[in-house]
């Protein structure tokens, strides 16, 4: 009878095992993306979202029993700061996202309080600037530097010898990050420069080109969106011949049409598979196109985000391996983000630093020679 009571105990006790074994599994992830799906930058927000599904499709697909399923909701931010938070709160209680992506740098600075309350981790796809690593611990930002990607604007013009510059920049808080850095550079290299800030919605820049005109600058650097294009369409008509440089998002067709055709010749810094992991970029892209009937037309936003979504689902498969009972879902996964080294994405070899910033996506030197189409001019 004692034997038998011994028995039952130790069954009991390995069925208890097993149940909260089972009980402490995670079943489903859910991911939200933020960005803009309508109204102005499109191009850093639908291409992006469509990498992301690829990357999730690919992991959902293949995936082993004991691997959480990815699911992936999509809000648009029009690009708006203000929007940002309205469309968390809403991701959070509609599907209670465990992860948020999101495009936009003053957005993710919105979110910040947020995210910590609620436990959330938030990825940047697109943008990394000092700004963003001084965050909080939970903000990662897997993309270029911003700072390195419009720092070698500054040193082309220095390299070809212009000594006078105009730089306008949209009114956020990647725009502004960029004219800083190329503003910085030339004044320690002696160059007379000047930033002027836009109104966000502004479509004549007129007034603005004809007092820069009279500083007879020899350089014009245009930070900015699809707007911009009237801006370089209104300087030509001024009959301003200086030199024109742009930030990495010219190639929205909205742009040259915009611009009817002044952007051709502008300088800017880009990513292409020539930048990257050319391999794996070209398959990434032929399996877009496959799946979505076209390529992006801007290929490095989707490919930083297929990169980016990539690195957290290779963290997020190995949880129920990986984490302890004691171990929150978000530290376990800020921890192993924050492990990441030499990931080999599409865009080169990633990794992740102790603020959340990462390294090993770096822009080349390119200019706009026709309707989308860019010839690389140096690294």
């Amino acid at each position: 009878m004692l034997l038998k009571k011994k028995l039952i105990i130790i069954l009991l006790s390995f069925i208890s095992i097993i149940t909260g074994c089972n009980n402490t599994e995670v079943k489903e992830i859910n991911i939200g993306y933020i960005a803009p799906m309508s109204t102005r930058a499109t191009d850093l927000g639908i291409a992006p979202s469509k990498a992301m599904q690829l990357a999730i499709g690919e992991y959902n697909s293949s995936k082993t029993k004991d691997q959480p399923k990815i699911n992936f909701f999509i809000e648009d931010d029009k690009w708006e700061k203000s929007l940002a938070l309205p469309a968390y709160e809403k991701l959070r209680k509609e599907h209670n996202i465990d992860v948020v992506f999101i495009s936009n740098t003053d957005g993710t600075v919105e979110l910040q309080d947020k995210i910590l309350e609620d436990g959330v981790i938030a990825v940047n796809p697109l943008n990394n600037d000092k700004l963003l690593s001084s965050l909080n611990k939970n903000t990662f930002k897997i993309a270029k530097s911003t700072e390195e990607a419009h720092k070698a604007l500054g040193i082309r013009i220095i390299e070809l010898g212009l000594k006078k510059v105009i730089i306008l920049h949209y009114p956020n808080n990647f725009m502004s990050v960029g004219g800083n850095a190329i503003k910085n550079i030339l004044t320690e290299n002696g160059v007379e420069n000047e930033v002027i800030k836009t109104e966000k919605d502004q479509i004549d820049f007129t007034e603005i080109l004809k007092k820069a005109k009279e500083k007879k600058a020899d350089a014009y650097v245009f930070l900015g969106y699809k707007n911009f294009g009237f801006a370089m369409k209104q300087a030509r008509d001024l009959e301003i011949k200086a030199s024109f440089f742009g930030s990495t998002t010219l190639l929205d067709p909205d742009f040259f049409s915009n611009s009817e055709g002044a952007i051709v010749g502008t300088e800017c810094t880009f990513f292409t598979p020539l930048d990257g992991n050319y391999i794996l970029a070209s398959d990434f892209l032929q399996d877009y196109k496959k799946k979505f009937g076209e390529e992006p037309f801007s290929i490095w936003p989707p490919m930083q985000a297929y990169d980016a979504m990539n690195i957290v689902i290779n963290e997020i498969k190995k949880v129920n391996e990986d984490k302890t009972k004691e171990q929150s879902q978000v530290d376990w996964l800020r921890n192993r983000l924050l492990n990441v080294k030499y990931y080999q994405g599409v865009c080169g070899n990633i990794s992740i630093k102790e603020d959340g910033s990462s390294r090993g996506i770096y822009f080349s030197l390119y200019k706009v020679e026709s309707d989308g189409k860019l010839l690389k001019i140096k690294r």
